[in-house]
């Protein structure tokens, strides 16, 4: 939540030509945020299953290799994501089918906590426990929207089977795929309202990326995700904190990003026409017309800041998605009055302060002691993005702080009160967003913002889970600066291994290790958080990169 003071570019290569103003070339804002409402759309839709995805994303076809398509997209995002991502064994984490002495096994201790979760919950046994088993746990560790329909239970079962899988995360792909749709070289001449509307969403764009991702990472209640205490009480590991290019660097990536992708002219007719196409896919993601002359287009994106950028929306977007889940719980709560309140929403410092001298924490000046608060992480704001109607929008999200303040635990008919103009101004606040997604960032950018992060998150930096997001965000921007020769990548290298080493920051474990092992290690090195060195860390880091030339 807000305190006051690539998304995945799955795209394809392009030749900017000089034909004169396509029809994507004079979207306006409106149209742009079209895109945005209909990003996620699911209405009349239905799953296909991973093996349809996989017959062409596992190896290009030699027919495909010839028509140079790997150019554009690399066609072994099945086979990556399978052997390399953490999200194809997310459900093998936690099934219940396991003998007793397979539970015992080193490996299965996942497993083995699963079903004492299920236990500990004392949910029933038989279909009634396997209905809540589905829609508490295998929504996020499948990523299947179980009301929609399947073709068969066979492709049902093969979705859950594999985790969460290509149509968790880029939508239902019943008409997208239909007619070979998305494999034609028309598809890339629609703007991504119209592929949103045929189900497939706009990982393009930051904030669809970031919005998929926290439905499971930050969780969702209108889409039944949502870890509660109960369940961290049980023996769920608590969600950490979420950086969007930190986490899609640790998947790892099994797609190229428009960087991958370097200019090339056509060489016969049927390219001049294909290339024709990427002159409307561009426009629909970026405002070529400041970018200058068209021989300049290449250049600005090529030496733009796209990683730093991810980065920095992903929080702004985590930020209002705090909101909304707070205003969707008040809602619940008028409907279940013994629904609001779930301990799950608040900061866990908030109840669990240790009361050592050297562990003081942040708190915000307008929390009343004994109150608790949504969690700190969630707290960022960028001024330089966020300026349609934002004093509007800090009077409401004060106003939501008192009533947290209100009472213990907040006043939940004060909040729904709140909901509608509140989430109302996250939609300004989503205008200003696609605008800023359709800029270039520049080094300049870069700067500005490691400099507004440092001035907002400085003296919060006494919070491990706000520390360590802060921590991803500066390393992502100051590794992109020495990317691009501006920051000497020795004045920064020892800074960010010790900051790496004091927070824990790395993601990146092998895909079959246990999650369990890495959790507990993050939690011991929390318990000694040294909040004072990195402080000084990454004080010294922005400083670093916002001096260098």
């Amino acid at each position: 939540m807000i305190r006051r003071g690539t998304g995945v570019l799955v795209c394809f290569c392009f030749w900017f030509q000089t034909l004169g103003t396509t029809r994507a070339d004079d979207l306006s804002t409106d149209h742009v945020l079209e895109r945005q409402v209909s990003e996620r759309q699911t209405d009349g839709l239905s799953e296909i299953g991973v093996k349809e995805c996989a017959a062409c994303h596992s190896a290009p076809s030699p027919i495909y290799e010839q028509l140079q398509v790997t150019r554009f997209i690399r066609l072994v995002e099945a086979k990556e994501w399978f052997e390399r991502d953490k999200h194809a064994y997310a459900y093998h984490l936690v099934r219940q089918d396991l003998t007793e002495t397979e539970l015992e096994r080193p490996e299965n201790k996942s497993n083995k906590l699963s079903v004492e979760i299920r236990k500990r919950l004392k949910w029933p046994e038989g279909q009634e426990g396997d209905a809540m088993f589905q829609a508490k746990c295998l929504t996020c560790h499948t990523g299947v929207d179980l009301s929609l329909p399947s073709p068969s239970q066979e492709v049902r079962q093969t979705n859950l089977q594999f985790g969460v899988q290509c149509e968790a995360c880029h939508g239902p792909g019943s008409e997208y795929t239909k007619t070979h749709q998305h494999q034609q070289v028309a598809w890339r001449s629609k703007t991504p309202a119209e592929k949103s509307e045929l189900g497939m969403w706009d990982l393009a764009s930051p904030s669809t990326c970031a919005d998929v991702c926290l439905s499971c990472h930050l969780g969702s209640i209108t889409q039944g995700r949502f870890v509660s205490h109960d369940m961290v009480a049980a023996g769920h590991p608590p969600l950490p904190p979420f950086d969007l290019q930190t986490f899609l660097d640790a998947m790892p990536p099994h797609w190229k990003t428009i960087q991958d992708k370097p200019y090339q002219a056509a060489t016969s007719k049927r390219e001049t026409r294909e290339f024709a196409l990427q002159n409307e896919y561009y426009s629909a993601h970026y405002d070529l017309k400041s970018l200058g002359p068209m021989d300049k287009i290449e250049q600005a994106i090529q030496s733009s800041y796209h990683r730093t950028q991810r980065s920095m929306i992903g929080g702004l977007v985590a930020n209002d998605n705090g909101i909304k889940l707070i205003h969707a719980a008040a809602a619940q709560a008028q409907r279940e009055p013994n629904q609001w309140g779930d301990f799950a929403m608040y900061d866990c410092m908030g109840c669990h302060q240790e009361l050592s001298k050297s562990r003081i924490r942040w708190r915000p000046e307008s929390r009343i002691p004994g109150r608790a608060f949504p969690s700190n992480w969630l707290s960022l704001e960028n001024a330089s993005i966020h300026k349609t109607n934002a004093s509007n929008h800090d009077r409401l999200t004060n106003e939501m702080f008192a009533a947290f303040n209100s009472v213990p635990f907040g006043d939940a008919k004060k909040l729904a009160a709140l909901s509608n103009p509140h989430l109302a101004s996250l939609t300004d606040r989503l205008r200003d967003r696609i605008r800023m997604e359709r800029q270039i960032m520049s080094e300049a950018d870069v700067k500005q913002w490691l400099q507004v992060l440092l001035a907002d998150r400085e003296e919060k930096l006494t919070d491990y889970w706000l520390a360590k997001q802060t921590a991803w965000m500066v390393t992502i921007a100051v590794t992109e600066l020495a990317d691009h020769g501006v920051v000497p990548r020795q004045a920064i290298q020892a800074n960010l291994a010790e900051l790496s080493q004091l927070l824990s920051l790395n993601l990146q474990i092998p895909p079959q290790a246990s999650v369990l092992d890495a959790q507990q290690s993050t939690l011991e090195i929390a318990r000694s958080f040294d909040a004072v060195r990195c402080r000084t860390l990454i004080r010294e880091l922005v400083e670093t990169a916002v001096s260098s030339k």
